[in-house]
């Protein structure tokens, strides 16, 4: 698998940055609790590590999956990933319950989780765009809450996009509830030279 240089991880982690910080002023407003976020990592996967890392055994393992599809100057997409603990517990904060009352995910959560994805890609992505001064569309979400782990609707939402990806990973966490939400930003890997350009146009000003 092929590696990127430091320059080039140092760019997409400079965009990650910069999208984490909008992302998580946005969930903090919709669910009204401080939101902490960690640098992102920026590494190269293949599908099947990706894939790999959702189905991780435990309370790591994801059962709700957000995707958006990213086109543009670039393709790719955007991958929220919520282990089962997270998603009741943002259920009830969207929904201005007690944590703690939600101990199922049905047609009302879906469609509050699914808000969410929307709503934190598009903050993310707005500020991302404005960043790089690139174009990138943002599509329609897919949702799946699946006890069992996402592996496959991971397979089915981005194996056609490519084999392997530069993915831009962050986690924003809310103290209170211990809550976590793990956003990918994907990218395929001729996505690179489109960037590192964007981003030495920035700095020459």
């Amino acid at each position: 698998m092929a590696e990127m240089d430091e320059m080039a991880k140092g760019a997409f982690q400079e965009a990650g940055n910069i999208g984490m910080g909008h992302l998580a002023t946005s969930l903090s407003k919709m669910v009204s609790r401080d939101v902490k976020i960690d640098i992102p990592v920026v590494e190269m996967l293949s599908l099947d590590d990706i894939i790999a890392k959702s189905d991780e055994d435990g309370k790591n393992k994801s059962v709700v999956g957000i995707h958006l599809h990213i086109s543009g100057d670039v393709n790719g997409g955007t991958l929220i990933l919520l282990p089962k603990f997270s998603a009741f517990s943002f259920s009830d904060l969207l929904m201005k319950k007690p944590i703690g009352t939600t101990n199922k995910i049905e047609e009302t959560q879906v469609k509050k989780l699914r808000e969410m994805g929307i709503n934190l890609c598009s903050a993310y992505m707005k500020v991302v765009n404005e960043f790089l001064g690139i174009n990138l569309n943002v599509g329609e979400p897919s949702i799946q809450v699946n006890m069992e782990g996402v592996g496959d609707f991971i397979q089915e939402e981005i194996g056609d996009l490519a084999d392997q990806f530069i993915v831009v990973k962050g986690e924003c966490r809310i103290p209170s509830t211990n809550s976590k939400n793990e956003f990918n930003m994907l990218f395929e890997p001729g996505a690179t030279d489109v960037i590192m350009a964007a981003i030495m146009k920035k700095m020459m000003g």
